[in-house]
């Protein structure tokens, strides 16, 4: 029983950080988008 607690606690973990990993790449893209326009908005003026 305790085996199957662990390896589920494992796989919670193991997901969880899939998803977060995926949601900051997420994040930096959107971050690098942002900072090229803000960077041609700059430069036009």
């Amino acid at each position: 029983m305790e085996i199957l607690v662990g390896l589920a606690l494992l796989l919670i973990v193991y997901f969880s950080s899939n998803i977060i990993e995926k949601r900051l790449k997420n994040i930096e893209e959107q971050n690098t988008r942002v900072i090229k326009v803000l960077e041609e908005i700059r430069d036009k003026k």
